[in-house]
């Protein structure tokens, strides 16, 4: 007796889910595991959007953190074309007035 489309299309969406769940486990990428197991990569696309709504299994990777870097900030004024002026972290205020000052004469 031929399958109806409904036991068809059950065996379909089993055969999928299995090899989406395999995928996932595999840490492959979802060309490689394709081009290795001999399925049309379109097709496992298609598969993969009809099923999202199912559960497939999630795999978490941790990220270690990266440790922090201080650098020393350095504030940078721009003036003009060339002109720049760099005040280094801890700089004298009454220096700076003074420069800003200067700069506002000419």
């Amino acid at each position: 007796m031929e399958k109806t489309w409904k036991e068809k299309n059950q065996e379909r969406h089993t055969f999928w889910k299995t090899h989406l769940e395999q995928w996932s486990a595999s840490g492959l990428s979802q060309r490689e595991y394709c081009r290795q197991n001999d399925l049309i990569a379109h097709r496992f696309t298609y598969w993969k959007i009809k099923l999202k709504g199912t559960h497939l299994p999630v795999k978490f990777v941790q990220i270690p953190p990266e440790p922090i870097r201080i650098c020393p900030s350095n504030l940078k004024l721009n003036i003009g074309p060339g002109l720049q002026i760099e005040i280094p972290e801890g700089f004298s205020q009454v220096t700076l007035e003074l420069v800003l000052a200067t700069l506002r004469v000419l």
